[in-house]
């Protein structure tokens, strides 16, 4: 499943992108008639997003939301306050989690590496 980055964010150390991937499968049951016409014609597309957050170049957090259908995938990102940021804020508790849990593992050795000596 080959995602396309829409929408980047980078600062010294991090790096939030904003990427999407055909839905494979979606589920279309909630749409009406006229939603349903427009993912026909292509006026729509049904798409899976996912937020990711690189630290150093290592994915630290994620996370994903299928059945989203949208004319303009980049308008997912310009609605602000609604599931993007929900998105952005669940991928960085991720991998804020993360790398807290890497620091202890790391300092866990450390003190290890020093008692042995």
């Amino acid at each position: 499943m080959a995602f396309i980055t829409i929408w980047t964010f980078h600062t010294k150390r991090v790096t939030v992108t904003l990427a999407c991937t055909p839905e494979m499968d979606p589920d279309l049951s909630w749409a009406d008639a006229e939603t349903l016409e427009k993912i026909e014609r292509g006026d729509y597309v049904a798409v899976t997003f996912r937020v990711r957050v690189a630290v150093d170049g290592r994915t630290m957090g994620e996370d994903y939301l299928g059945n989203s259908i949208y004319a303009d995938v980049r308008d997912f990102a310009r609605e602000r306050g609604g599931y993007f940021s929900d998105m952005v804020a669940n991928a960085i508790a991720e991998a804020t989690a993360d790398v807290g849990a890497s620091a202890a593992r790391a300092s866990h050795h450390a003190l290890i590496s020093a008692e042995e000596h």
